[in-house]
């Protein structure tokens, strides 16, 4: 979920608008549709057009940095911190411990726009999905997904639990990106990261697709109090992380982009 941060290190290590929304896409697809994720085994095609070739490098260093970026003592400890916080706040708001992770890492997305400012990271946000839009990202789709998954079962119901591997709806699944596409570009999605009321407003939504009730007014201003107190955490968190991640080194763009 820290999507803007991925872009932000892909663009800088790569030098590509289009790579650095390629790192954003394995986020974006998986709330359009989480059987859509990056496959280590995608083939690709042995002549790459250019722009999508820099999408699909955005794509592996989106997985090359989780990599490293969820075992970082900067990411577990921040994440460890926020767990205790939530359990100690004892808000009452069922399963909360759980969504610590996810949390954490729109608290970094939030630090990374105060660092920034929030007009140039919506600019070079709008840019990047302009990008992707259309046959670049489509394709890169198909090759990590639609083309490798097997169709789920004949007669299934749509709402039937998908096995393992199965093969999400295209149609669906663009619909609903589309849906994403539009509302990041909007601004205020993003915005929100900035303070602890805004990023309580959107774990609200995203407890919301795990069927779980909306926050009390209450809730709300604690949670957003907490995580106002966190924020200088996150400020430190995002200046070690853009500091200190390993692919920052002209050797993976040369690996990556190389015609």
């Amino acid at each position: 979920m820290n999507f803007l941060l991925h872009r932000h290190l892909a663009a800088r290590d790569l030098g590509s608008v289009a790579a650095g929304a390629g790192a954003m896409l394995p986020d974006l697809w998986r709330m359009a549709d989480r059987r859509v994720r990056p496959s280590r085994a995608a083939e690709r095609p042995a002549a790459l057009p250019p722009r999508l070739a820099e999408v699909l490098a955005g794509i592996d260093h989106h997985v090359a940095l989780d990599r490293w970026f969820h075992a970082a003592p900067v990411f577990v400890e921040g994440e460890r911190r926020l767990a205790e916080a939530l359990r100690g706040a004892s808000l009452g708001a069922p399963r909360l411990g759980l969504f610590a992770h996810v949390l954490w890492e729109m608290c970094l997305d939030g630090a990374l726009l105060r660092r920034t400012g929030l007009a140039p990271a919506l600019e070079a946000l709008r840019a990047g999905l302009a990008a992707v839009d259309g046959a670049p990202g489509e394709t890169a789709a198909s090759i990590h997904h639609f083309l490798r998954r097997a169709p789920s079962p004949a007669g299934a119901p749509a709402d039937a639990p998908s096995p393992a591997g199965a093969l999400a709806d295209r149609a669906a699944f663009e619909a609903r990106l589309r849906r994403i596409y539009d509302e990041l570009a909007r601004g205020p999605w993003i915005a929100g990261y900035q303070d602890g009321a805004g990023l309580a407003l959107r774990l609200a939504g995203v407890r919301s697709r795990f069927g779980m009730p909306p926050f009390t007014p209450e809730q709300h201003d604690r949670l957003a109090a907490l995580l106002d107190g966190l924020a200088g955490a996150a400020d430190a968190a995002v200046d070690d992380i853009l500091r200190t991640a390993p692919l920052g080194t002209g050797q993976y763009r040369v690996a990556q982009l190389r015609p």
